[in-house]
């Protein structure tokens, strides 16, 4: 789960039902103050979803039962990581999303204004879910805020629905199945874990000719006709097999700026692709399905987040890497940043701390070195850190070789995008060598700094930056990270 979303702490359904008499009617009583409800029944989960909604975000939310109930959970991740795309490029202050196919709920243009302040424009083919979205709209009171608009089946995904307006991004969650087999699951492999809750979906919501790969395959051939009208294109996917699809699609248009994530859920896994063709994001590495969410964190024993929070802010200081700090915190997380490195100022400060280290040694007479001229503070005994990299296999095949004269040639030609190799282009045409998400949780068992690849052109920078900012934070000699 997203690191800033807030339900990474399950709430309390006892506590909610004495809030909800409606949900408490559905509480089960598992054991001595544990409760929980039955999540195959359809209006247990309505129920549920209005009570969070209401708890959490302070929304009203009218559900019909024969369309599709929303998990919040898993919508609450798709939006936090739009957030993190947008947290790299914005055109302006203001930010106006497009939800394609809203649904009857209408929930992520509810979310999307309710929690990040992000107006809307909402579309949607059936009726009865149009209705239903434009009243949620009303009872909010959010007509200003978001546009629900009816649009025809055969139309465009986007075009023919946008008029001349630009928006920032546009979302959807298609129809995942071409036919019944698929969406009753007759085709789902054994391997995988059934569903926790029941699929309220109909036919109408979740059924399209070709299923999502063609669905999502006629947004990609869209957006390379409205290019930059829209800054990011984004689409949720059920299957693996479709991001392989999507990604090779996107590649053979041409398209540089593509950025992949996981969202994970209980037993749900989806996936997130988005791409852009705007010229001010430098051209990205391309991403491989296989090693979809990467990670890098390292933690520490004995000491305190803000102690913690303190070495970093400190050490990323002197990295000149660019930090913006998130607004929201939530999820339970002590300190939450976007950083965003343009070129490896960590490789020289790690000479010179060497530098620093082999002379101290030399002075105190008792200093020794490892073969390499090395010294792990994650590999001394006494040690309280442990450094863990999620992304065992390297990227380096897929790697844009940032000092390659060739990489001019990498850039698609067709936006203009300047030679980013060149000494004299404006910061926001430089080499994004990683844009990642920078987390600090502190748990009985310690304190855990992560490091979340959002994109860029380079993994293997950022696991380097990652150990390097471990061995700043940990004293070198002691091992000690308090």
């Amino acid at each position: 789960m997203h690191p800033r979303n807030v339900f990474r702490t399950p709430p309390d359904f006892k506590k909610l039902g004495e809030l909800y008499p409606d949900l408490q009617k559905h509480l089960i009583q598992a054991r001595k103050d544990y409760f929980t409800l039955n999540f195959k029944d359809p209006e247990s989960l309505k129920i549920l979803t209005c009570s969070l909604a209401s708890q959490y975000f302070d929304l009203t939310l009218e559900l019909p039962s024969n369309r599709l109930i929303p998990t919040l959970p898993l919508r609450l991740n798709y939006l936090l990581w739009i957030e993190d795309l947008l947290s790299y490029h914005t055109t302006s202050n203001e930010v106006v999303g497009i939800d394609i196919g809203t649904g009857a709920s209408a929930v992520y243009a509810l979310l999307g204004y309710q929690k990040f302040g992000w107006k809307f424009l909402a579309t949607e083919t059936d009726t009865m879910c149009y209705e239903s979205a434009l009243n949620n709209v009303i009872i909010n009171s959010f007509q200003d805020e978001i546009v629900i608009k009816l649009v025809k089946k055969e139309g465009g995904k986007l075009q023919g629905n946008l008029g001349s307006d630009r928006y920032t991004f546009c979302m959807c969650n298609p129809p995942f199945f071409e036919d019944t087999d698929n969406m009753t699951g007759i085709s789902r492999s054994p391997h995988r874990a059934a569903p926790k809750s029941v699929c309220t979906a109909t036919p109408v919501e979740v059924i399209t000719t070709g299923g999502e790969e063609q669905f999502v395959g006629e947004m990609v051939r869209e957006s390379i006709k409205l290019g930059t009208q829209v800054l990011w294109y984004t689409s949720m996917l059920g299957r693996k097999t479709s991001l392989d699809h999507i990604l090779g699609m996107l590649s053979e248009c041409g398209v540089k700026r593509v950025a992949v994530t996981e969202f994970k859920q209980g037993n749900t896994t989806r996936w997130g692709v988005a791409w852009s063709h705007e010229p001010s994001i430098p051209p990205l590495l391309s991403p491989n399905s296989k090693k979809v969410s990467t990670s890098y964190n390292f933690s520490t024993k004995n000491t305190t987040a803000q102690t913690i929070i303190t070495k970093l802010q400190s050490t990323l200081a002197q990295l000149h890497v660019q930090v913006s700090r998130c607004p929201d915190q939530s999820g339970g997380i002590e300190y939450c940043a976007w950083v965003t490195a343009a070129e490896n100022t960590w490789a020289h400060n790690r000479r010179k701390r060497r530098k620093r280290g082999s002379q101290k040694r030399e002075s105190d007479g008792n200093g020794s070195l490892t073969q390499s001229g090395k010294r792990h503070c994650s590999d001394e005994k006494s040690s309280e850190q442990t450094l863990r990299n999620d992304n065992q296999s390297s990227d380096t095949q897929n790697s844009i070789d940032i000092k390659s004269n060739s990489l001019a040639e990498k850039v698609d030609s067709s936006h203009s995008v300047l030679d980013i190799t060149s000494s004299s282009v404006s910061e926001s045409s430089k080499v994004c060598l990683f844009h990642c998400l920078l987390s600090v949780e502190e748990s009985e068992e310690g304190v855990s700094v992560d490091f979340t690849w959002i994109f860029g052109s380079d993994k293997d920078c950022l696991n380097q930056f990652c150990c390097f900012v471990a061995k700043s934070i940990c004293n070198p000699d002691t091992g000690s990270c308090g």
